[in-house]
């Protein structure tokens, strides 16, 4: 595909089967949460008889009857300025995307994507951000709660022989996700406590200047490990061997690793942001902070309260149940995209339905 060359796309018969990209950022690894989320979404809708691709966008795309991009500001932008149809576009908007690049540019990226006429946000909340700078979009901009793979995820099954106290921050290394700070939560923690314990950090360094400086932090602390990267099959034991499951990211749409984590009955300790109270209903299924003072007193809590933690742990398995299975939102993305197929005017009836769980003020 040329830059500034169009796309032609042909009408699809009525007894086609809907074809369908979710095009990636070129540069997220396979564990990345884009990555993880267009996967999951993809394997739902082709049991459901939608045919649909994950693509890393690297260039020249197939043709598909709708091009969903998985991030709004890098994917769904470039694919305007590639010259695909606008009216064959659908954004699902990234914590990132709201959090960073939006903020710093609310009227710049409205008018780079306004010919989109579909969008997609994680929770209400998100909604109401991208509305306030840009009210004209009420009509195009949806609230789809991203799900997790139950079958995957859950309580039973192997874990891993590590020392305990055992945190673990599951996802990248890269700035927005403030592992330094993590590893300062934790060592704070051991040192009012006397708690020798031990985080673990599994996943890829993103950001090479982040990398580096967590990587010094790292090597004078032993009782931080930087596993790297993880296979998606050993993921479920981390979760299930860690006592405590570590968000300390400084923005998050709805975070991948927090509802694989909650699925596999862990408990969860999480920086108190918008992104994470979708998720986590403070003292009902997992605990929020907001400092460093507030995480070392969750953490003695928890040392000193087992059967409380448990009961956390089986409330937030049962949330993801309630309220995060991968058909649902297969379904909704598929109405959007049957909408975008059949419209001539290119005008959707958005869905903003959202279930709040266990009353948090998260999306569906």
């Amino acid at each position: 595909m040329g830059r500034g060359g169009r796309w032609l796309l042909v009408k699809r018969v009525e007894d086609e089967v809907m074809k369908v990209g979710l095009i990636i950022p070129r540069d997220t690894p396979p564990s990345g949460g884009n990555a993880r989320s267009a996967e999951r979404v993809a394997e739902a809708l082709n049991r459901s008889g939608v045919t649909a691709d994950v693509v890393w966008f690297r260039g020249s795309l197939p043709r598909y009857d709708v091009y969903h991009a998985w991030n709004a500001t890098r994917v769904g932008a470039t694919l305007l300025a590639e010259g695909v149809d606008p009216a064959r576009i659908m954004v699902t908007w990234t914590g990132t995307d709201i959090g960073q690049d939006w903020a710093r540019d609310p009227r710049g990226w409205e008018q780079r994507l306004r010919r989109i006429p579909a969008h997609v946000v994680f929770t209400a909340d998100a909604r109401q951000t991208l509305l306030a700078e840009a009210p004209d979009w009420a009509d195009r901009l949806s609230v789809i709660a991203p799900s997790v793979d139950l079958s995957v995820f859950r309580p039973e099954g192997p874990t891993l022989a590590t020392p305990h106290p055992l945190v673990l921050v599951a996802g990248g290394v890269r700035p927005v996700k403030q592992t330094g700070w993590a590893i300062e939560l934790v060592e704070c923690w051991r040192r009012v406590s006397a708690a020798d314990a031990h985080l673990v950090v599994a996943g890829p360094i993103r950001d090479p200047e982040e990398g580096r400086r967590v990587e010094r932090l790292a090597a004078d602390r032993p009782w931080v490990h930087l596993v790297g990267d993880q296979d998606s099959a050993m993921m479920p034991r981390w979760y299930r061997t860690a006592d405590v499951v570590l968000n300390s990211s400084a923005v998050e749409g709805v975070s991948n690793a927090l509802m694989e984590a909650m699925a596999c009955g862990a408990l969860v300790v999480a920086h108190n942001i918008p992104g994470n109270r979708a998720l986590v209903e403070d003292g009902v299924t997992g605990r929020l902070f907001d400092n460093t003072a507030q995480f070392g007193d969750i953490m003695d809590d928890v040392q000193a309260h087992p059967v409380r933690a448990r009961t956390f742990r089986a409330a937030a398995r049962a949330s993801m149940r309630a309220h995060r299975e991968v058909h649902h939102e297969a379904d909704r993305y598929a109405r959007i995209y049957r909408s975008l197929v059949g419209e001539s005017t290119h005008t959707l009836r958005p869905d903003i339905s959202e279930r709040r769980p266990m009353g948090a003020d998260g999306a569906l």
